[in-house]
């Protein structure tokens, strides 16, 4: 009988970790998102503030006129920072969640592959075949051989039967 390596407390510990760290970077970007809307608010009362200070302190309305072309001048600089900062934000995100995302796939398929002495169980080999598919599909599939992964599939579809939809 051969000894496994990888107890099912750090089969356990490998998923649990996973599964904070989804929850930590999805705290993170609801904090960026937050912070965002608090600089969005606070932008709109000073364009509130300072519209109605110029209309207490216009005497004709030229002088509300120009105040007013000042506060819109003032408010679309804010927006348009607030919107580069906001672009800024998502794509860093994006690609914080792509990182995590193949990083996750990967602790999940190494923790597959060291069930068993030899490459993992043959339970696994559906979800190793999902996973080269999945690798491909993100792009991130190591020697970028997409033709012997395909045939790696369709070999295993064949095997179990499932080459006709059954």
């Amino acid at each position: 009988m051969a000894t496994i390596p990888f107890s099912t407390f750090d089969a356990y510990r490998v998923n649990a970790s996973t599964a904070l760290q989804l929850f930590a970077h999805g705290q993170q970007w609801r904090e960026q998102l937050l912070k965002l809307q608090q600089r969005r608010l606070a932008r709109d009362r000073a364009a509130l503030e300072d519209t109605l200070e110029s209309l207490r302190e216009a005497h004709d309305w030229s002088e509300f006129a120009a105040a007013g072309q000042t506060v819109l001048r003032d408010y679309v600089g804010a927006s348009t920072a607030l919107w580069q900062e906001g672009v800024a934000a998502t794509l860093q995100s994006a690609g914080a969640w792509s990182d995590l995302a193949r990083d996750l796939a990967q602790n999940w398929h190494d923790s597959l592959d060291v069930f068993q002495p030899g490459g993992g169980t043959a339970s696994a080999l559906p979800m190793r075949d999902w996973m080269a598919m999945f690798e491909r599909a993100a792009g991130s599939a190591p020697g970028g051989n997409g033709a012997a992964a395909d045939a790696s599939v369709q070999t295993a579809e064949h095997a179990h039967g499932e080459q006709h939809g059954r």
